[in-house]
């Protein structure tokens, strides 16, 4: 071999360790390799600190949530970041795959992703594994939301500490809505859980979200006292609160909302209070109940009063009650009073 063959063979072996070299933040040859088995060599790798920098990409792929556009959303960011910027160890000791709070999947065979549940659904991680002359960390995604992006005093009436949960429990709400992510469930469990987290001092709001969340299917259901209190701090101001409660009078903790009321009595008087707290929605159903009986009375006229009620806020099925009543009952009904 000539002395040109020889520098540009050289150089091109050069290049290729050059090129599998910048993988690594140190140096990973594969006999430095924990395993080729990927259960086996996620414990070692995340054994501590050094083997998480040496075996981790010097590019790494980093999504983060991140407020976008309207007050209040947040959505995922992903850019590449040097490793060395990052703070190690990224992840805590996994002793095996089946460490509880971490669930592994095998994407294919070079490519697998770790999510790390351990810190709650609020802090979840995902870890991006793929398969080069070793296993690599070549992406992390932090689905957590940091507090110097949320508003100290969204809500005055609550301390920081609830400002920050009722945020968060708006934010994953949203992102679940948008069922776009594989954490649609989780991210329903957060919003859950920071809601309640909102309502511990009682909040209108955050307490009507919990107990409403709880029972659409979306997120785990709480016990039927908890659903109840809830419900009742809710309908302390909150004319939809009165409205869900007087509900819940009737069918429980029960989502499917089926069956004969179980408290009629409690519950038309909740719902004579989200009337009177003036919602246009509670009159026109308490014109419906009085006009079919559903819950305890049964009274045209009270219910011809409510339909109207509703009908001058532009509710437009009380309308359509209005103008069905006065035709079918043009001289027999006349309005009374609503509540």
């Amino acid at each position: 071999m000539d002395d040109v063959s020889k520098k540009i063979n050289g150089f091109a072996v050069a290049v290729f360790t050059a090129s599998l070299l910048s993988l690594f933040h140190g140096s990973v040859y594969a006999n430095e390799c924990p395993s080729e088995d990927f259960a086996q060599f996620l414990p070692a790798f995340s054994a501590d600190a050094k083997t998480q920098q040496r075996l981790t990409a010097m590019t790494v792929k980093s999504l983060v949530l991140k407020p976008a556009g309207e007050s209040g959303n947040f959505e995922p960011q992903t850019r590449g970041v040097n490793s060395s910027t990052l703070a190690f160890p990224l992840m805590a000791p996994i002793a095996t795959d089946k460490t509880k709070g971490v669930e592994v999947e095998e994407v294919d065979a070079t490519h697998f992703n770790v999510v790390d549940k351990r810190a709650g659904n609020s802090n979840i991680k995902i870890f991006n594994f793929s398969r080069q002359a070793c296993w690599v960390l070549v992406g992390v995604e932090d689905w957590s939301i940091s507090e110097k992006d949320l508003v100290v005093a969204s809500k005055p009436s609550m301390s920081k500490a609830e400002n920050f949960c009722f945020q968060r429990a708006e934010v994953y709400g949203g992102l679940g809505g948008l069922e776009q992510y594989r954490l649609t469930g989780e991210f329903f469990e957060a919003s859950l859980e920071n809601y309640l987290c909102a309502a511990a001092s009682g909040d209108p709001q955050s307490s009507l979200n919990a107990a409403s969340l709880s029972l659409s299917g979306m997120a785990p259901q709480l016990e039927t006292e908890k659903v109840e209190a809830l419900f009742k701090a809710a309908a302390t101001t909150l004319a939809d609160g009165a409205a869900s409660l007087s509900t819940f009078y009737c069918y429980g903790n029960n989502p499917a909302a089926e069956g004969p009321c179980q408290h009629p009595e409690q519950s038309e008087k909740e719902l004579i209070r989200a009337a009177s707290m003036g919602s246009a929605s509670a009159m026109n159903y308490l014109g419906y109940s009085f006009e079919e009986g559903r819950l305890v009375t049964k009274d045209m006229s009270r219910a011809l009063a409510c339909y109207r009620l509703a009908a001058d806020q532009g509710n437009d099925t009380a309308i359509r009650n209005v103008k069905r009543l006065s035709t079918q009952n043009a001289d027999a009904t006349k309005a009374s009073y609503c509540y």
